[in-house]
């Protein structure tokens, strides 16, 4: 299951794709404006291409200023055309945005379930594996991994069959890609060709050899790599939630003779509730969010610090006050180290700085009240 730190980097590269939808619909709402004050080549009479060059011109910097987060609107009586041009132009950019953050929102929700589904493809993909080593009739060693007590296991697991049925993907339709990975680098591996040389395998060696599959077969090869990552957006960043899930799949076995198949419950519903909570409220508390941050940005322009690095200044103020059981601490550290991984080399010391401002003026001013666990290594 995805960790904390894994929500907040889907959510900063989810308002990252947010803000860049909303940079070109603000280049298309600057189109509309140019349009509105273009020359009219079919018009007898004779255009005044000055005056509509600088009509172009306020409009363009109306739409700026009407959309700036930093300093004061400008009240400078426009011309009628202007504010209609302007007005037509500024409903377009907002109903394009809505449009975008809507389907970001499904796309958000979609994309973390999903992490669910690669799991049972993993799971499933021993299976298919397993099925093509029975038919490799070139097979010359005295076991095959179909004889693996843990794939005959997954085999007949009720709850695996019951959670592959709700899932879109079927191996049996990327039949060359199992293949590919079966010749081109299961039957070729050391380990599985050593495994194979014996009849007879324990518990234990049947568990190993899993581990061992999903760590160094399915997920450190450039055959699986390139089909994965073609599947899964988030699969770089995840292919060690991943591992972990499959392991943990049979890591108890030896104890009660049963799989552990994960299924999303109360605790992941939690987390995706975390995860939207961070997104929405980027985009929908974005004026306010940043109008409590800029104050603390000291000796920094706005406008030169790194898109990034805005968005995990906004996804740390939200935890802080939305999140209460969350610490303090926590939220920074881990932002400062995703920002070290995800942005500019400087920018881990220069969120450190803002948040470590921001959430003592905060908590001084009682907008972040912390509680339960939340209150650990605040002071």
């Amino acid at each position: 299951m995805l960790n904390r730190r894994l929500i907040r980097i889907r959510a900063m590269q989810s308002l990252y794709a947010y803000e860049q939808s909303k940079k070109a619909n603000f280049l298309l709402a600057q189109d509309l404006i140019h349009e509105a004050f273009a020359p009219d080549l079919n018009s007898m009479q004779v255009q005044d291409r000055v005056k509509l060059q600088g009509l172009t011109k306020l409009g363009l910097q109306q739409l700026v200023d009407d959309f700036s987060i930093e300093g004061d609107k400008d009240d400078f009586e426009q011309p009628n055309e202007v504010k209609l041009a302007v007005s037509q132009a500024s409903s377009y950019f907002l109903e394009k945005n809505k449009q975008d953050f809507n389907h970001l929102i499904l796309r958000t929700a979609k994309e973390a379930d999903k992490v669910f589904e690669i799991y049972y493809m993993l799971l499933n993909l021993y299976l298919a594996l397993a099925e093509m080593s029975d038919r490799d009739i070139a097979h010359t060693g005295k076991s095959r991994l179909s004889a693996n007590k843990l794939v005959k296991e997954f085999a007949i697991s009720p709850e695996l069959h019951n959670m592959t049925l709700r899932q879109t993907f079927r191996w049996d339709e990327e039949m060359d890609f199992v293949k590919s990975l079966y010749n081109q680098v299961l039957k070729k591996n050391p380990k599985y060709l050593e495994y194979c040389e014996k009849l007879n395998h324990t518990l234990e060696e049947d568990t190993a050899l899993l581990k061992y599959l999903v760590k160094n077969v399915f997920l450190k090869n450039e055959v699986s790599a390139n089909f994965f990552e073609g599947q899964y957006l988030y699969w770089s960043e995840d292919k060690e939630t991943l591992r972990a899930m499959v392991a943990h799949s049979f890591q108890n076995y030896a104890e009660n003779n049963q799989l552990t198949i994960a299924q999303p419950d109360e605790t992941w519903q939690e987390r995706k509730d975390f995860l939207m909570v961070l997104f929405k409220n980027g985009v929908k508390e974005e004026e306010e969010l940043m109008r409590t941050i800029l104050p603390s940005l000291k000796n920094w322009e706005y406008d030169r610090i790194a898109e990034t690095d805005k968005i995990l200044l906004k996804i740390a103020l939200i935890e802080m006050k939305e999140f209460p059981g969350i610490p303090i601490k926590v939220t920074i550290n881990e932002i400062i180290e995703i920002a070290k991984t995800y942005s500019t080399p400087k920018s881990g010391q220069f969120v450190n700085g803002v948040l470590d401002r921001l959430s003592k003026e905060l908590v001084a001013k009682g907008d972040i009240k912390k509680s339960g666990r939340g209150m650990l290594d605040n002071k």
